[in-house]
């Protein structure tokens, strides 16, 4: 487990992500991306359902969310916010904005 991950994990209480648990785990949806926090306000023009991207940082690390969207017609609406921890980013299932 990388040291940034285990700073957002303080940086958020263990709310999101726990780094003592079974070794780290996410307490919500994560899927480990390489796009970057650009490549993914590109591509939420695209969706089917968007509400406005909020930009922020916790822990030191920029995050873009959205309380609200929908990638593809039929799929649920969900929360989701993409977190840039340097080498790698976590889109996940989280409004960061509320840390």
């Amino acid at each position: 487990m990388s040291a940034a991950l285990k700073k957002f994990a303080e940086a958020t209480n263990n709310e999101l992500f726990d780094a003592d648990y079974k070794d780290g785990e996410w307490m919500v949806d994560a899927v480990e991306t390489h796009e970057t926090l650009e490549q993914f306000a590109e591509s939420a023009k695209a969706w089917v359902e968007a509400s406005k991207p909020k930009h922020g940082e916790v822990g030191g690390f920029k995050f873009i969310a959205w309380a609200s969207c929908q990638a593809v017609k039929g799929k649920a609406r969900r929360t989701m916010s993409v977190i840039d921890l340097g080498d790698v980013r976590y889109a996940i299932e989280a409004d960061l904005s509320v840390f």
